[in-house]
């Protein structure tokens, strides 16, 4: 999966940023990040592949708030581990669990709690967009310049799967209809795979009748 790390604000570049969906390898974010100040931590949704090494992460940086929409908020603290639990039994891969367990034994409690389409209060140039369907509390991110982090919303060529807790495709088309109001050259950022843009994904979406 991808993990991205964001400047705050063009003007600052990367003496300021946020970690978005960081799924694992907890040292080499870190390494990466070591010059920057980071200002948050946001999930695009709560499934394990994308807050893998948020534990270590925090460690680190203690006063980067972890952000989650309130739709997904049990992958988070006190209820993460067993509700990562019942996504690993639905997947068929249980065992998973007891290999992954230290990752979200005493996960951290989320510090911001999103709960409406708003804007990122340490970088206000990016809007969150309620995309509910892959997840109930699945976000992405937009920049006015013409910049989209979808998380698993929205795959070149593709869409996130709605088999798991609160999956729904039917919240997810309404979603992607959403998406698919935003200025057509809009580069989309996954959460999975390549990069492509929003006319590129309307014409796929077209083709394949959904």
């Amino acid at each position: 999966m991808n993990t991205y790390i964001v400047p705050c604000s063009e003007a600052q570049g990367f003496s300021r940023v946020f970690i978005v969906d960081p799924g694992g390898d907890a040292d080499f974010i870190i390494e990466k990040t070591e010059d920057s100040e980071v200002a948050g931590i946001v999930l695009t949704h709560g499934h394990f592949d994308h807050c893998g090494a948020v534990k270590e992460l925090k460690k680190r940086y203690k006063n980067a708030p972890l952000c989650i929409h309130k739709g997904d908020l049990a992958y988070t603290g006190k209820t993460a581990y067993d509700t990562h639990r019942e996504d690993f039994f639905k997947l068929g891969a249980l065992y998973l669990i007891d290999e992954l367990q230290d990752s979200f034994y005493d996960f951290p409690e989320a510090d911001i709690v999103f709960d409406k389409d708003e804007v990122l209060s340490f970088a206000p140039e990016w809007r969150l967009i309620h995309t509910s369907g892959h997840s109930p509390g699945s976000i992405c991110l937009y920049h006015t310049s013409g910049h989209l982090l979808s998380g698993d919303t929205l795959f070149a060529s593709g869409i996130g799967r709605t088999d798991l807790r609160g999956g729904s495709f039917e919240q997810l088309q309404k979603s992607l209809e959403r998406l698919f109001e935003l200025p057509g050259g809009t580069k989309v950022y996954p959460g999975h795979g390549g990069f492509t843009s929003i006319d590129r994904e309307k014409l796929f979406h077209e083709k394949c009748g959904f």
